[in-house]
């Protein structure tokens, strides 16, 4: 992004100062659909590593490397080789078979509708943006651009449209398309790549503005229900367009049916899908991204010859032909660009310098038992080892048995706390801004007793949230957001702080996004303390400001740029820090 983006920092200042409500430019109106978890159509077989050449401990070690990494954060791994699964494991509380949320991951299955529709003739890579969406350009553009190279289909598949109207924009109003077409071009279009999210939505826009449906809706008879993907949902904007750039909900093995039609030429089960043509083009360098190349929609990595499909906070889908072997991940870290933890240990362990044998190797059952135990710890079916304290996350507990479960919850149950504030919500920070979704603030916290189960009762606005905590092992529940259903996996632990108050600590996985939300709640009396943080949290909102160059632009504003030379940025940089960090404070409700 180029420039002061009035509507950017607009929204950043009032979740700066705990607006809460309808707080967003964009309208909002609920969309998301309850999942339910049922068996994959068209599942891929599956196999032990041995029989498909892997070693049983190469892939133990990397779940495990994995899982001690502070930073990586995965929820779901899945490995394929030869077409069969040899790897299946989900971090607990994140389930086998749950949909994840994909972010830019899905880029590329906009750039599979693409293909679909330059096969049939609807698009070609030629046609540029103003020809499909003439109303949208203002004259003054129009008068601009008269002598400037126009905006192609292409150019909007490998990242070089040049156009200013970026990620900020989905915050900006309501006219998406509109704003695209009449903003300012940074150079002409085709000579740089510039990732825009923004290309994405308008490569979106042209199906639909060419079909007449939209393009989750064009998608289905020619892509999900030949492949058997039946559990997908794709959130449109406030122009109901397929939102294209982010906004899809994917099981991990579909997501590897998407890989695995890629690697095989567009080819599912022997019937050509996608032509093999468009397959082709998109997995070669298309664009020069400083690193390994962009193709269409999609990236090229380490390995010579293998491309990943790539989303924000660690979703990847790595498509190594070489070696006919898929890697998936979906992860919740602060990854942008497959750049962290999680993308040092994909590469140590299956990058460039590693190759599966061309055969079987011999089986080894004592190896594959000690995975399968692995991946039981995991994914919580079986007794997990002792935990280590995690960084980063503020208070680490001095004492984890300091009252007894059970009297802890015969304590609490039936009483309720008003919170003073109200401008903190369960839904993380981040996740509100990505959905649109924005809190109404927690009002009361309250505590009841199901089953011998302990649950917080959180309210927001009108609405009240039951939330079943596991003190052994996360127990799930389902909660609405403004009328969105979403799954929330929640571990509680019993502690004291530095001043030996008692203090229950809230892990509320979000395991349908890439979001976790830490409560902790200090008893003192007759008065409750509620400190709230979220992974990830505000090193996302600094590598999000380094990447639009906002901080930069935001310096450059006169009244702004006397503020940051008298030190204003630490201030912002310690407000931004209580925002994703906040603390609120209530007191007992008597009747």
């Amino acid at each position: 992004m180029a420039g002061f983006d009035v509507s950017f920092w607009s929204l950043l200042f009032k979740l700066l100062s705990r607006q809460t409500g309808r707080i967003s430019k964009v309208n909002f109106e609920p969309q998301k659909p309850h999942f339910e978890n049922t068996p994959i159509l068209q599942p891929f077989e599956r196999a032990t590593p041995e029989s498909q050449g892997v070693s049983s401990d190469h892939i133990r070690s990397f779940l495990a490397d994995l899982a001690e990494d502070n930073d990586a954060n995965p929820h779901h791994v899945m490995i394929l080789r030869h077409g069969k699964v040899i790897c299946e494991c989900s971090y607990a509380p994140y389930v086998d078979g749950m949909w994840h949320i994909t972010h830019s991951m899905c880029k590329s299955v906009t750039g599979m509708a693409v293909g679909f529709a330059v096969d049939e003739g609807i698009l070609s890579l030629d046609e540029t943006i103003e020809s499909i969406f003439p109303s949208y350009v203002p004259i003054l553009s129009k008068l601009r651009w008269r002598n400037q190279k126009e905006i192609t289909i292409g150019n909007l598949l490998n990242m070089t449209s040049e156009v200013e109207f970026s990620e900020a924009g989905a915050i900006s109003g309501n006219e998406w398309r509109k704003g695209y077409m009449a903003s300012n071009l940074k150079c002409e279009p085709g000579t740089k790549w510039d990732y825009n999210s923004m290309n994405s939505y308008m490569l979106s826009a042209a199906i639909q503005e060419k079909t007449g449906m939209t393009m989750f809706d064009y998608l289905k008879p020619r892509l999900f229900e030949p492949l058997g993907i039946d559990k997908i949902y794709w959130e449109y904007s406030p122009e109901h367009i397929t939102k294209g750039g982010w906004g899809m909900f994917l099981r991990p093995e579909d997501a590897l049916k998407l890989g695995y039609l890629y690697m095989n030429g567009g080819r599912w089960k022997g019937k050509q899908i996608l032509s093999e043509e468009w397959v082709k083009l998109s997995t070669s360098t298309q664009a020069d991204n400083g690193n390994y190349g962009y193709g269409y929609q999609l990236w090229m990595s380490q390995r010579p010859g293998s491309f990943a499909f790539n989303g924000l906070f660690g979703q990847n889908v790595i498509c190594c032909p070489d070696d006919d072997m898929i890697i998936m991940v979906n992860a919740g870290n602060r990854e942008l660009f497959a750049s962290g933890s999680l993308t040092e240990i994909l590469q140590r362990y299956w990058g460039i310098s590693y190759h599966p044998n061309d055969g079987a190797l011999p089986e080894n059952k004592k190896a594959q038992d000690a995975l399968r135990t692995l991946i039981g710890q995991l994914n919580g079916t079986l007794p997990a080892k002792n935990e280590k304290p995690r960084r980063g996350w503020g208070l680490v507990p001095r004492k984890l048995e300091v009252i007894d479960p059970r009297e802890m919850i015969a304590t609490l149950k039936g009483h309720t706390f008003k919170m003073e504030g109200g401008g903190i919500g369960l839904f993380p920070l981040i996740s509100q801004v990505m959905h649109n979704n924005f809190t109404d603030g927690i009002s009361e916290i309250g505590f009841d007793e199901e089953d011998g189960i302990l649950v917080v009762l959180f309210r927001e606005g009108n609405e009240f949230h039951r939330i079943r905590v596991g003190l052994d092992k996360p127990e799930m529940s389902e909660i609405l957001l403004h009328a969105e259903p979403y799954y929330v996996g929640t571990k509680g632990r019993i502690a004291t702080d530095e001043n030996d108050r008692l203090c229950l600590i809230l892990d509320i996985h979000f395991v349908e996004e890439g979001n976790l939300r830490q409560i902790k709640l200090f008893f003192e009396g007759e008065t409750i303390e509620m400190r709230c943080n979220e992974k990830p949290g505000d090193a996302v909102i600094v590598d999000a400001l380094d990447y639009t160059g906002d901080a930069n632009s935001l310096a450059k504003v006169p009244l702004v740029g006397r503020f940051v030379e008298g030190g204003g940025l630490e201030l912002m940089d310690v407000t931004i820090q209580s925002t994703i960090h906040p603390t609120d404070f209530g007191r007992l409700v008597h009747d």
